[in-house]
């Protein structure tokens, strides 16, 4: 009878080594080594990977895409220790090792991120990085969030995933200045977001019960006033609205968490407010009015506008394409299909 085929990477079965004599073949002690978990792929590339036979197969795919095949490792053979890259590991191996990789060649993790970060903003990193403060990248932050929110609107996951990166790469910069200034570290943000959300939902991380949605959002309010009360100079109701936010955003924000606060309600009412400012002609009245409109009917003012800032271009972007198929202007149009331009403002 023929010999069955072997597998040109395959060997024939035989004892595997014992992990105590694999960590001697690597000169390895047992707190240096992080083992790879199939059920649990995610890993941390700042510590040394032992990869064992029976995980070869399913471990290849992370390896790949987390360290690079030119990324360097080494694997056991009969004992033996052989130098090695990730692209080039065979199956015919007793273990592969990967060495910990330096926080800016980790491609897959959030440390990896701010060490590529943290590198350019080095003394000998990036001479354009050198010269930023956080003012001077202020602008591109705020591109950089309205990228993001326009993905988040096309259901754009590729979008969403490019821009999210740019916004983690930002929220680094920052931390890096920060950091070199002697202000604050990327740990102290992450402490003071921990401490704030566990704090804030005793209903998760608490014995508390969660209730209503209505229920939640007042006990959030009530925590928010305990921590402004514990403080020895506690912030103004107001003060955690962004002056930098969309100025109707930032006025229907003022307005709600006024009154949240304890603030009276409004002379007028919405609807009121709003017929009185258009009576004496008055813009600045007649928004203000809007905007109290659009609270108290639950509207978000700045999202509901933006979707009909939308809605008019696309309606004026189909204008302008009837127009070029019939070789005319837009102009020149019947005023039904104007009208319809018009009415998308207010169509939902």
């Amino acid at each position: 009878m023929a010999d069955s085929p072997v597998h040109p990477t395959a060997r024939p079965s035989a004892p595997s080594p014992s992990l105590d004599a694999l960590l001697i073949a690597l000169d390895l002690a047992p707190y240096e080594v992080q083992a790879f978990d199939p059920a649990h792929p995610r890993l941390d590339a700042a510590r040394g990977l032992l990869v064992l036979t029976p995980q070869f197969e399913a471990a290849r795919p992370t390896l790949d895409a987390r360290y690079g095949a030119d990324a360097p490792a080494r694997l056991v053979r009969a004992g033996a220790v052989e130098e090695s890259a990730v692209g080039a590991l065979t199956l015919d191996a007793d273990a592969w090792w990967l060495p910990a990789l330096a926080p800016e060649d980790d491609r897959a993790s959030i440390a990896g991120l701010r060490g590529v970060m943290e590198r350019l903003f080095a003394p000998d990193g990036c001479p354009w990085d050198r010269e930023q403060t956080p003012q001077t990248l202020r602008r591109y932050l705020i591109e950089e969030v309205y990228e993001l929110v326009d993905a988040i609107d096309r259901d754009d996951a590729a979008g969403m995933r490019e821009e999210l990166g740019d916004l983690f790469a930002h929220l680094f910069m920052q931390t890096a200045l920060a950091q070199q200034a002697g202000r604050f570290t990327a740990e102290d943000v992450a402490a003071y977001a921990h401490a704030k959300f566990v704090r804030r939902h005793p209903h998760v991380f608490g014995d508390e019960e969660a209730g209503s949605t209505a229920d939640l959002l007042d006990r959030w309010e009530a925590i928010k006033r305990a921590e402004r009360a514990a403080d020895e100079t506690p912030p103004g109701a107001l003060d955690s609205v962004p002056a930098a936010a969309p100025a109707l955003q930032r006025v229907q924000s003022l307005l709600s968490r006024a009154q949240r606060a304890g603030l009276g309600s409004p002379p007028l009412a919405a609807l009121e407010a709003v017929r009185e400012a258009i009576e004496a002609n008055d813009p600045l009245a007649l928004l203000v009015a809007a905007v109290q409109l659009a609270e108290a009917h639950d509207v978000n003012a700045e999202e509901t506008l933006r979707e009909a800032a939308q809605r008019f271009v696309a309606a004026f972007a189909m204008l302008e394409a009837d127009a070029r198929a019939g070789g005319t202007e837009v102009e020149a149009l019947s005023a039904e299909r104007h009208r319809e331009v018009w009415d998308a403002l207010g169509r939902d």
